[in-house]
């Protein structure tokens, strides 16, 4: 399923803490939600008093720097909200948290709803305390508001392979241009009218050639064949997850060649993935498979795990990554 949404895959990695590193310069990169001024209500939808004071204290986080105001309401309604699942399958397989931005728009092209999301399966799975969990809420919270990521080893919370980092300055500095960067024209504001989900795993695997290497160090399978049946679970226009059989013709881990495996990739019947696109039969495709606990095989990180066959040049057979489009030779990826 080849994905035109943002999908974050903020690795929140299995340390207790990060080497010293530079103060990061630049502001924190911005995405193309806004709400229509720098403040925001949110119901807080979790039962749970543990984790109601997590998100009370990112909401507190963010507002104590003064570029952001979040508001907390007890308007059960509104169409932003804050919550907690416990989920192991699907998109939740080792993410550790999301935000759904553009669940709602207002005339002019300003968001009016977003969801954010922390996944306590995982945080308990990988022995996050308080602290860890509170600056995944505050991650969330400024996807919510319209950060995106920064660079990986960047010294910010929207780093995408940290648990320990606060809200810094970089972030701080990146709300601020988000809100004081009009909008040019109406046009510019409809094009950013879609809802997109941003993804938080345990790891990234976004760090171009290094990426590859950790999805080839952590998928159990790696094989490439050919689609034989694509089925999207879905209702027009959100498309959920898709189902997708390959015919193995190569192996490189795992499964054998000659054998058809079945895999999932995208949402879950809960979590919508919007402006997705099924492979078609006959397509060629590599994929980096891990298994759940109940042995159902599904895409590494969503499409970070994907690769489509797309020609052979100097006779290299290359393949397009279908997270970002990057270029590989069949063996960087095996």
């Amino acid at each position: 399923m080849r994905k035109s949404v943002v999908l974050f895959a903020s690795c929140l990695v299995l340390l207790t803490s990060l080497p010293a590193a530079a103060a990061t310069k630049n502001p924190t990169p911005i995405s193309k939600y806004r709400y229509a001024s720098k403040k925001a209500a949110y119901y807080n939808k979790s039962t749970s008093a543990y984790y109601r004071s997590i998100w009370t204290a990112a909401r507190k986080a963010w507002n104590k720097s003064k570029a952001f105001k979040w508001s907390a309401t007890k308007n059960k309604k509104s169409r932003t909200f804050t919550t907690t699942v416990s989920k192991a399958s699907g998109i939740w397989i080792n993410a550790t948290g999301m935000a759904y931005n553009g669940m709602s728009f207002d005339k002019a092209g300003h968001q009016t709803g977003s969801a954010m999301y922390l996944n306590r399966s995982v945080l308990k799975k990988y022995k996050y305390n308080k602290k860890q969990r509170t600056n995944v809420a505050i991650h969330e919270m400024g996807h919510a508001l319209g950060l995106s990521h920064n660079a990986k080893g960047s010294v910010s919370v929207m780093n995408p392979a940290n648990r320990v980092q606060p809200l810094r300055n970089v972030d701080i500095r990146g709300v601020k241009k988000a809100y004081s960067t009009p909008v040019a024209t109406r046009k510019a504001l409809a094009s950013a009218a879609k809802p997109s989900l941003s993804v938080d795993h345990i790891k990234d695997y976004s760090n171009n050639i290094y990426g590859v290497e950790g999805l080839v160090h952590d998928a159990g399978t790696i094989v490439e064949g050919t689609i034989t049946k694509s089925v999207g679970h879905h209702q027009t226009p959100k498309n959920y997850y898709t189902t997708q059989t390959l015919k193995v013709s190569d192996k490189f881990k795992g499964a054998a060649a000659g054998t058809t495996l079945t895999f999932t990739q995208g949402g879950t019947t809960q979590m919508a993935v919007t402006d997705s696109e099924v492979l078609h039969p006959g397509e060629d495709v590599l994929v980096m498979l891990g298994k759940s606990a109940a042995g159902k095989y599904y895409v590494i990180n969503d499409g970070q795990g994907m690769f489509l066959d797309t020609h052979t040049s100097n006779g290299h057979e290359l393949f397009e990554h279908v997270s970002d489009h990057t270029i590989y030779t069949e063996d960087m990826l095996h």
